[in-house]
C-alpha cells in the first residue's frame, strides 16, 4: 500500500464518483474500498486468483463484524501489500473496546503470507467467554473490525469512527469471511491510508454471525419451505435447503408451486391419496363404505362431503369446511401438518456434525453456541432449556422447565384419535375411527374428510392411525379416500400448513 493523506478539510477531492456502486463510506466521504491502480494486487484479483466469485465492491461491508466461533476454525494470512505485515488477534465482543490484554493473538506479526493458524480453536480457548468474538489487526496501530472501536475522526461532519476493516462473505467456502485491513495511521483528522483494503488479508472459516445456522422458513410452498438462517451484511436471511423436483404421489408439494400431489402421477385407474396411488372408485368395481359416496375425482368421501367445496387451505369434515389442524395440539415434540401429527425429523439424515431440528439439518450445538436461556445438551447435539441440562427423562416423557412431563400433556389429537405413549393412534371406542378420512392437503376439488393419523404428515384413509398405526388405505375396495379442496390449493396454505409448529421443534428432549 502507498499511502496517501486525506484530511477530513477535503471531503470533495475524493473518488466517490468512480466508485458509486461500492457500498462502504469512510467519515470523511471516501467511498470504499477503492483501486490504487499503483500496480499492487488489488482485491478484485486476489478474489479471481482464489476462485471465489466475490464482487470486490458490491459485496463489502462493515457487518458482521462479531461472530460466533464454531468447530474447525482456522485463519490463514492470504495477501499483504503494504511494507509492513501485521498479525491478527481475537476478542471476546462484549460491547466495550478490547484492552490489549484481551487481544488473543491468531497470527503473529510478521508472519509471511501463508501463514496458518494452528494453535487452539477459540472455542477450546481458556480465554473464550461462550459470546461472539471479533477480530483485530494487532503489530501497529490496532484496528478492529467492529468499527466502533477504531479511532474517532472528530473533525468530520457528522463525527464518526474510521473504518479499517471489510468484511466479504465467501461464495465458495461456508461459514467463511474474507477481513482485509488498512494498516495505516488514523486520528481526529486524517486517514493515512489509500483505502484499496489489501495491506492485510485474512481468510478465516469456521466462524458465523449472531443467528446464522438456525431452523426458518422460507416463506415459499412445498419441500421449498425449510430453510437454514445465512449470514448477510444486514443480518441472517432464510436460505432454501430443497430445489423444486418433479411431482410425486408422495403427499408432499415436490415442485413447490402449491398443489400437492397434483397431476397425473399415478396409472391408468389409480388416485393418489395420502401419498399412495390406490384404485379408483369410479370404475364401479367395489362399493364405498356404507356413510361414504364416491366423488367425481374418484375418492370415497364422508358423503356429507361429496359436493362440498373447500377454499384453499381448508378441509371439510362432516359437510362443514376447516382447517385440517384447527383444534389439533400434537404431543411433544410432533407438530400438526395437514392433519396429522407427525415428527419433522422423521427419515431425515443428516451429515456428520449436524443434528436434525424442527425437519431441518443444522450444526451440532456443540458446534454451534446457543441462544440466550438455552444450553448445549451434548448427547443430542441439540440447544435445550438450562434447567433441562442432565435431566433423563424415560419414554414418553420429554424435559420441561427442569422436570419430566407426559408427552401427552395437553395434547388433543386429530378426529377419531386419542394419544398413548406420546402418539397419536386410533381410538377404538371413537365412531369417527371407523368413517372415511384424510388428512392429505387437498387437490381434488370435491368432497372429502379430514382425519388423524398417517404417516409423514397424511392422514390415513379408513381411520389409520398416527405413526406407527396401520395403514388402511384402500380398505374396503381400495378406495381412495380424500379431503375436499380447492383444485389449485394456493403456496402460501401449503407453506403455512407444512411449517406449522417449526419453532415449537427447536426444543427438543432432554437424554
Amino acid at each position: 500500500m502507498r499511502r496517501t493523506p486525506l484530511f477530513a478539510s477535503s471531503l470533495a477531492l475524493v473518488l466517490a464518483a468512480s466508485t458509486a456502486d461500492a457500498l462502504v463510506t469512510e467519515p470523511n466521504g471516501l467511498v470504499v474500498p477503492l483501486d490504487s491502480a499503483n500496480g499492487e494486487v488489488q482485491l478484485y484479483t486476489m478474489f479471481q486468483n482464489l476462485n471465489d466469485p466475490v464482487d470486490w465492491k458490491a459485496d463489502a461491508h462493515t457487518t458482521p463484524n462479531a461472530f460466533s466461533p464454531l468447530c474447525g476454525f482456522t485463519a490463514r494470512f492470504v495477501l499483504n501489500e503494504a511494507g509492513s505485515h501485521f498479525g491478527l488477534a481475537w476478542y471476546n465482543e462484549t460491547g466495550q473496546k478490547p484492552q490489549p490484554a484481551d487481544l488473543h493473538v491468531l497470527v503473529p506479526p510478521n508472519s509471511p503470507v501463508g501463514t496458518m493458524f494452528n494453535g487452539t480453536s477459540i472455542k477450546n480457548d481458556p480465554g473464550y467467554a461462550g459470546g461472539l468474538v471479533g477480530f483485530a489487526l494487532v503489530g501497529g496501530e490496532t484496528h478492529y473490525t467492529n468499527p466502533a472501536y477504531n479511532n474517532l475522526c472528530s473533525a468530520c461532519n457528522p463525527a464518526a469512527p474510521w473504518v479499517t476493516a471489510m468484511i466479504y462473505a465467501s461464495k465458495t467456502t461456508p461459514n467463511a469471511y474474507y477481513i482485509a485491513f488498512e494498516d495505516g495511521s488514523t486520528s481526529a483528522s486524517g486517514w493515512n491510508n489509500d483505502g484499496d483494503f489489501n495491506d492485510d488479508v485474512y481468510f478465516l472459516t469456521g466462524i458465523t454471525c449472531s443467528g446464522g445456522g438456525q431452523p426458518c422458513e422460507t416463506g415459499n410452498p412445498g419441500v421449498c419451505a425449510a430453510g437454514v438462517t445465512q449470514c448477510t451484511s444486514n443480518g441472517v436471511v432464510c436460505q432454501q435447503l430443497t430445489q423444486p423436483a418433479g411431482e410425486s404421489c408422495n403427499g408432499i408439494d415436490d415442485d413447490c408451486n402449491g398443489p400437492v400431489d397434483e397431476g397425473d402421477i399415478c396409472p391408468a385407474g389409480y388416485v393418489c391419496d395420502k401419498g399412495t396411488c390406490v384404485q379408483s372408485c369410479k370404475g364401479g368395481e367395489f362399493d364405498c363404505l356404507p356413510d361414504q359416496a364416491c366423488n367425481s375425482s374418484g375418492y370415497c368421501v364422508d358423503a356429507a362431503c361429496k359436493d362440498v367445496s373447500c377454499e384453499a387451505g381448508k378441509v371439510c369434515v362432516g359437510g362443514t369446511c376447516k382447517g385440517p389442524c384447527d383444534d389439533v395440539t400434537c404431543p411433544f415434540p410432533q407438530v400438526c401438518r395437514v392433519g396429522a401429527c407427525v415428527d419433522p425429523c422423521a427419515g431425515v439424515t443428516c451429515e456428520s456434525g449436524q443434528v436434525c431440528d424442527g425437519g431441518v439439518c443444522v450444526t451440532r450445538c456443540d458446534c454451534l453456541p446457543c441462544a440466550g436461556g438455552k444450553a448445549c445438551e451434548t448427547m443430542s447435539g441439540l440447544c435445550v432449556d438450562v434447567a433441562c441440562i442432565g435431566v433423563t427423562c424415560d419414554a414418553g416423557t420429554h424435559c420441561a422447565g427442569g422436570t419430566c412431563v407426559d408427552d401427552c400433556m395437553g395434547a388433543v389429537c386429530p378426529t377419531g384419535q386419542t394419544c398413548m405413549a406420546g402418539q397419536c393412534v386410533e381410538n377404538p371406542s371413537s365412531s369417527d375411527a371407523s368413517s372415511s378420512s384424510s388428512g392429505i392437503f387437498g387437490t381434488g376439488g370435491e368432497g372429502g374428510a379430514a382425519g388423524g393419523g398417517g404417516m409423514g404428515g397424511m392422514a390415513g384413509s379408513g381411520g389409520s392411525g398416527g405413526p406407527g398405526g396401520p395403514d388402511l388405505s384402500g380398505s374396503e375396495g381400495s378406495c381412495g379416500c380424500r379431503v375436499a379442496g380447492d383444485e389449485e390449493t394456493t403456496g402460501a396454505a401449503w407453506a403455512a400448513l407444512a411449517m406449522m409448529g417449526l419453532a415449537a421443534m427447536r426444543r427438543r428432549r432432554a437424554r
